[in-house]
This record gives structure tokens, sequence and C-alpha cells, in this order.
């Protein structure tokens, strides 16, 4: 894909898939990844949904740190994060993406849009939808309708 090497050149080499629930972004990544070969990784299945017990979000960003200290790929495909969402983490996504992302490509889903120069992020577990002004990012994103 020629975007990943354009994503070299930015300060977070992350592509984001955005689209609303149902719009194909998890499919679009799984075909992605059949393309590539380098396989779709969910955090529910690595983490698990919830906080273990006592856990701030240091946890996940220490646990991550030590995963990456054994994955080889020079792209991480990322799709289901419900723990990211879990109220109690205290996770900023799209800050916590971007941390993982200086060292290394990532593609993520993205459940949200984008809408007058603004980055919506859907999540059904907030009582608002985060918002990011674009002209302040540095990555790059594919908006599926």
């Amino acid at each position: 894909m020629q975007l990943t090497e354009e994503l070299k050149q930015k300060k977070y080499r992350l592509l984001l898939i955005i689209g609303r629930p149902g719009s194909g972004k998890s499919k679009y990544l799984h075909n992605y990844s059949k393309e590539c070969g380098i396989p779709v990784l969910n955090l529910d299945d690595i983490i698990g949904k919830k906080l273990p017990e006592g856990k701030t979000n240091g946890y996940v960003y220490k646990f991550m740190e030590d995963f990456f200290k054994s994955y080889t790929k020079e792209e991480f495909l990322l799709d289901k994060k419900a723990i990211l969402y879990d109220k109690d983490s205290g996770i900023d996504l799209l800050p916590f993406l971007e941390e993982i992302a200086k060292e290394r490509i990532v593609i993520a889903t993205w459940n949200g849009y984008t809408e007058n120069g603004k980055l919506y992020h859907l999540n059904k577990n907030q009582e608002v939808d985060f918002s990011y002004d674009l002209n302040t990012c540095d990555f790059a994103y594919i908006e599926l309708l």
C-alpha cells in the first residue's frame, strides 16, 4: 500500500479507517490483512475487555510496551479495542494510538466520522462523543461512508 510509505513521513505513523457502525471498517482492515499477510489483532483478545481490578490506564500502556518488545511486524493492524473504552481506564483513544504509532505503522479502525475539520469518535460507553481538531493531527485517515 503506497499510503503506508507516506505514513513513514508523518509524526505519527497512524492510519485510521474511519466510519460509522456498519460502514465496513473491519471488513476493509481484514481485506488489507489478507493482502499483506499481517494479522489483525484485537486488544479484546490480547488484554481483555475490561481492566483487571485495581489497574489503571498505565497498565494498558505498560502491557503494550511489553507486547511490542516481541512483535516483529512493521505494521500493527488493530480492530477490536473495548478495553480502551472502559470508563475506568481513563484512556483517550487518539493519544493512545498516536503513542503506539511513533515507532511503527498502526492501522486501526475508528468508530466515528469527520465533519467541519473535526474527527469525532462515537462511543456508547461514554456520555459524550470525543472530538479532535484534524488541523492539529499528523496522521492519515480513510473515511468509509
